[in-house]
């Protein structure tokens, strides 16, 4: 899956969990004036009924049943005051501690909530005749209402940890997915390497054994040979990709000097003013030779044959340099790789170990993915690029523990 394909799944996540939230939140909103408009009904019958008794005080018992049957079954509060707002004398549903108030005290606060809920809802006129106004009936909102206004926020809680979880669990598919890629690949090239490599060791024992072999051509087919020791030591690395590696203590000087030593013979020379053949680029190692870290060998070699290939490569100059040092600082070991090749842009320094990403016409962009998986991955360590200037030079530290 391309890196387009990943973003319009994730884009895909994001909306879907966003659309819900927003359907949830819709409904919810309905179904809160629907009960608003019950309410409201409820605290307008309770205002009529009072109507009812001020016309006609005969009808207290049918009043009585009202209120018994019907008003004290409500689960809203409601408080009854005087159209002055001055006195407060019936309330329900009123959650409030007025045992140890004064009668004074105790309208006070009744007429205080009163005016609160004045301003939640539209307060109901209880009428004589439709012209004179007795009391007003106050009404706020129910324990349902109350819930369901922050059921919102409980709804975009629930869509965001949708959204994280599926973007998690799509991020851990796919990381799942290419790593099994990644290792059938290393193995099947393993697999396919190994007849070759059978093949051309028995024609190097061949080549050696021939009586009038010359010196030059014994010099050949030992270089032959060690190639065809590092491509055995390749495939040997591709079949351990997926397994745990074992660990051991190794001196990073000798590791490091075998890599250069083996790439040295085989960089491209140029001829000086002087008729003499020159490195086109220099190979240096900067290090004590007693620095000692845990680390799998063969994968280890790999990351440093990985940046000496890649310093080789960002070299534009007709002189190039390469500079591995390594220092020891308290309880971890700095492996510094420099070179002063054509540098990285500062927007693509996060793009570089990403898999398939890269600046050369061919190659598939793994060398430095790999290289990052193998060090934190297996040698719990890091891999960063330290500095790059365009035009200079780039840096890439390996960091490990001592």
């Amino acid at each position: 899956m391309n890196k387009f394909g990943s973003l319009n799944i994730k884009i895909a996540i994001f909306l879907t969990g966003v659309m819900i939230a927003i359907l949830v939140l819709f409904y919810t909103q309905i179904m809160v004036k629907r009960i608003q408009q019950r309410e409201t009904q409820i605290a307008s019958l309770y205002a009529k009924s009072l109507e009812y008794v001020a016309k006609d005080e005969s009808v207290t018992g049918e009043y009585n049943f009202i209120f018994n049957e019907i008003i004290q079954k409500i689960d809203f509060p409601i408080i009854l005051t005087d159209k002055d707002y001055k006195n407060a004398d019936v309330f329900i549903n009123l959650d409030l501690d007025t045992a140890k108030l004064t009668p004074r005290e105790k309208n006070d606060l009744m007429v205080k909530e009163a005016r609160e809920m004045a301003e939640m809802n539209t307060p109901i006129k209880v009428t004589l005749y439709d012209t004179i106004v007795l009391r007003y009936v106050n009404y706020g909102q129910s324990n349902l209402i109350t819930q369901l206004r922050f059921f919102p926020i409980v709804e975009f809680f629930i869509g965001g940890l949708f959204v994280l979880l599926g973007y998690i669990g799509f991020s851990y598919i796919k990381k799942t997915e290419q790593s099994n890629i990644w290792v059938g690949l290393s193995r099947e090239t393993a697999h396919q390497l190994g007849t070759p490599l059978s093949s051309l060791n028995g024609w190097i024992e061949i080549l050696k054994n021939t009586g009038n072999i010359n010196n030059e051509l014994r010099d050949i087919s030992s270089e032959i040979e060690k190639d065809v020791d590092k491509l055995s030591k390749i495939a040997g690395r591709f079949s351990k990709i997926g397994s745990l590696p074992e660990l051991r203590l190794e001196n990073l000087y000798d590791v490091i000097k075998n890599v250069i030593i083996y790439f040295e013979k085989r960089i491209p020379t140029l001829t000086t003013i002087d008729g003499k053949k020159a490195k086109k680029v220099q190979v240096r190692l900067n290090s004590q030779k007693d620095i000692f870290a845990l680390v799998n060998r063969d994968l280890f070699e790999w990351v440093i044959e990985n940046l000496l290939k890649n310093a080789l490569d960002a070299i534009d100059k007709p002189i190039g340099s390469i500079v591995f040092t390594v220092q020891v600082k308290e309880k971890e070991i700095f492996i510094d790789v420099n070179d002063n090749g054509k540098g990285i842009d500062k927007k693509f320094r996060k793009d570089v170990f990403r898999p398939g990403y890269s600046t050369k016409k061919r190659g598939w962009g793994l060398g430095l993915s790999l290289s990052k998986r193998i060090i934190e991955d297996y040698h719990k360590g890091k891999l960063i690029v330290l500095d790059s200037i365009p035009g200079q030079g780039t840096t890439f530290r390996i960091k490990l523990n001592k």
